[in-house]
């Protein structure tokens, strides 16, 4: 997987490319933080999934509490396929308002395990090897990670309609009106916007 940006809070940070974070073939329980998903002992066809884990292990700040991962792993031989939803609770900072709020992310996520005596498509961050033979689990803390911070939006609103800040006197508007008159340079630019940003609204909801 390439390195990918994202945008958060008026930061950009990088995602670290799968397999700096995990050599190829490794998805072990030694790691030192790990979500390890069970390999061993499934019945052929479908299994169901239900796992939590602690969102701290995200190593994401602003992710904290219980995350979960629900959906299915589906065994054809000693190949594995997992597909389900992860979710997790995290702190953010209106895109709008900047007024801090909760909100629980969720992702899909799917992922395929093959032998390591089958070599994967290297193109794919999805599809990892393991060992059926020595391995009784998997870590896919990577993977969830990944998933959930993808999820975040660009514009992290604390509610759909949500007003945000006077862009004269910085009031919040969701809380208290003002009579601010926009400044007569900028308010072509300004009807211009509050049309784009109402539109952007609407898509929202």
């Amino acid at each position: 997987m390439d390195n990918r940006e994202y945008r958060h809070n008026h930061k950009i940070d990088t995602i670290p490319d799968h397999t700096e974070r995990h050599p190829k073939g490794y998805y072990g329980p030694n790691s030192v933080s790990a979500v390890n998903l069970k390999v061993r002992g499934l019945s052929e066809g479908e299994n169901q999934v239900e796992l939590g884990f602690d969102s701290s292990l995200l190593d994401y700040p602003e992710f904290h509490g219980k995350g979960s991962l629900t959906g299915i792993i589906s065994k054809s031989g000693d190949r594995l396929t997992l597909k389900g939803e992860v979710s997790a609770e995290g702190d953010f900072d209106c895109t709008r308002c900047l007024e801090p709020f909760q909100k629980r992310v969720s992702a899909e996520i799917e992922i395929q395990f093959v032998p390591m005596r089958l070599e994967p498509n290297e193109g794919d961050p999805n599809v990892h090897t393991y060992d059926p033979v020595a391995e009784s689990t998997v870590d896919i803390l990577p993977d969830l990670r990944d998933a959930l911070i993808l999820a975040i939006p660009m514009r992290n609103l604390c509610r759909p309609d949500c007003k945000g800040l006077c862009p004269v006197c910085g009031k919040d508007r969701n809380k208290e009106s003002c009579s601010c008159e926009q400044p007569e340079e900028v308010s072509g630019q300004w009807t211009a916007l509050k049309g784009l940003s109402e539109r952007l609204r609407a898509e929202e909801i």
